[in-house]
C-alpha cells in the first residue's frame, strides 16, 4: 500500500458533527501508510437551494416558532462547521503526528467522492449520523470489509486489518453482493471497508455508514 502517486489519505465529509471520529480514524491509517491527511469539506449545494426557496422555515432553539432561512444562514452555518473541522484537525494532527491539509467545496458527498476519488487510493468518506466512536473499554469499534473476491478486495482486507490493529477495533469480513450496498451489508459497522471500484454500486444518495474505499477509482 505504497504507492508512489498517492501521497496522502483523502477524507471528505460535509458534517462536522462526525469529524473528532473519523479524523482519529483517518490520522491513524495515514500515520500507518506514512502519508499525509487531506481534508475536504463538503458544502451542500441542495441544503442551499432549499434555504432559496420562500417556503423553507427553520425552528430556532431561542424561538419557539418558525422563521425563515435565508442562503446566508446557510453559509454562516458552513464557515462555523469548517471552523470546527479545523481544530479537530489540528488536535488529531498533532496527536498522532501527521500533516494534513484542508480545502471546502461546493456540491454533493457522493458526487465529490466520485470526482476526487482518482486523487487517492485511500479515501474516507464521512456520513451523519454516523457511529464511530474511537475505541472504549465498554465498546470495541466495529470495522466490517467488504470483499468482492477481487484484488482490490483482498488490498481492503489488507488495508482493514492494520487499522483494526491500529484502533483496538473488532474487524469482520463480508462477502460484497452484486447489487449495491444496503443497511443490511453494513449491519452495526462503525466503519464499512470496500474496494473503491464498488462505489458504483452504492446507493446515489448518503452512505449508510461511515465508508472507507481502498483502490483505485
Amino acid at each position: 500500500m505504497n504507492a508512489p502517486r498517492h501521497a496522502s489519505v483523502l477524507m471528505l465529509l460535509d458534517d462536522a458533527a462526525v469529524a473528532a471520529a473519523l479524523l482519529d480514524a483517518s490520522c491513524a491509517l495515514a500515520r500507518l501508510m506514512q502519508r499525509e491527511l487531506q481534508l475536504v469539506f463538503v458544502e451542500s449545494s441542495a441544503a442551499l437551494a432549499a434555504a432559496s426557496l420562500p417556503v423553507t422555515r427553520v425552528l430556532a432553539r431561542s424561538a419557539p416558532h418558525w422563521a425563515p432561512l435565508a442562503p446566508e444562514d446557510v453559509e454562516r452555518g458552513w464557515r462555523a462547521q469548517a471552523a470546527r473541522v479545523r481544530s479537530l484537525a489540528e488536535r488529531a494532527g498533532a496527536r498522532h503526528a501527521v500533516g494534513w491539509s484542508m480545502r471546502v467545496v461546493r456540491g454533493a458527498l457522493a458526487d465529490e467522492a466520485r470526482a476526487l476519488g482518482p486523487e487517492s487510493d485511500l479515501l474516507l468518506l464521512g456520513a451523519a449520523p454516523a457511529r464511530f466512536e474511537p475505541p472504549r473499554h465498554a465498546r470495541r469499534t466495529h470495522i466490517v470489509v467488504l470483499d468482492d473476491g477481487s484484488e482490490a478486495g483482498r488490498q481492503a482486507q489488507r488495508v482493514a486489518a492494520q487499522l483494526a490493529q491500529a484502533l483496538g477495533a473488532r474487524l469482520e469480513t463480508r462477502k460484497l453482493a452484486t447489487q449495491p450496498a444496503t443497511a443490511a451489508q453494513a449491519g452495526e459497522a462503525d466503519l464499512l471497508v470496500l474496494p473503491a471500484a464498488a462505489l458504483g454500486a452504492l446507493p446515489a444518495d448518503r452512505p449508510q455508514a461511515p465508508l472507507l474505499l481502498v483502490g483505485a477509482a
